[in-house]
């Protein structure tokens, strides 16, 4: 049976609503049924990349599985992504083979002020897979401001242990010597 464009703008919304709908339900539920796990697995695995629209240290275009992984991982924790970090408000099917979610995303800065921001992502899909997703956020420096704050509170922290600890790489210092 032959499926018509109409049917595959359908199913692609499916799909993508699918996901995020598994992983409100996971939230809510303490932990993924079986059914939601291989939907959200369906999901990410032929995901071949992801744009994130932030500046630097977390923004960039990640490709393949690992580094895609990393990406989202790097954005969520420097961000300050809180556990209920994303909720979904309108899928918006663009003809077969694109969706674009529009929602809110929610997290607290380096003080733990919480905040929210609209976030849009434009899904590509092929064959009902997702293979590509682009990220932008309503005020993306705001975050990468958030961002380059707690990553130097984490060099920070890890400075002091470092470089006072039986470290090999205290011979490319300056001095050689480690700090007072």
């Amino acid at each position: 049976m032959t499926t018509t464009p109409q049917q595959q703008t359908d199913h692609d919304r499916a799909v993508v609503s699918g996901f995020y709908a598994a992983m409100t339900r996971a939230e809510q539920n303490g932990g993924f049924t079986p059914e939601d796990l291989a939907t959200v697995v369906d999901f990410f695995e032929n995901e071949r990349e992801v744009e994130i629209n932030l500046p630097a240290p977390v923004g960039g275009v990640f490709h393949g599985p690992d580094d895609i992984a990393v990406g989202r991982h790097r954005m969520h924790e420097l961000c300050g992504f809180t556990h209920r970090d994303h909720t979904q408000d309108e899928y918006i099917a663009d003809g077969p083979g694109r969706v674009i979610c529009i929602g809110v995303n929610h997290g607290e800065d380096t003080e733990g002020t919480p905040w929210s921001m609209t976030v849009i992502e434009l899904v590509d899909l092929e064959d009902g897979k997702v293979i590509r997703k682009r990220v932008f956020f309503q005020d993306a420096e705001f975050l990468g401001q958030i961002a380059r704050q707690r990553e130097t509170t984490i060099k920070e922290s890890l400075f002091g242990t470092y470089w006072t600890t039986d470290n090999p790489l205290i011979a490319l210092r300056v001095n050689g010597t480690m700090p007072d």
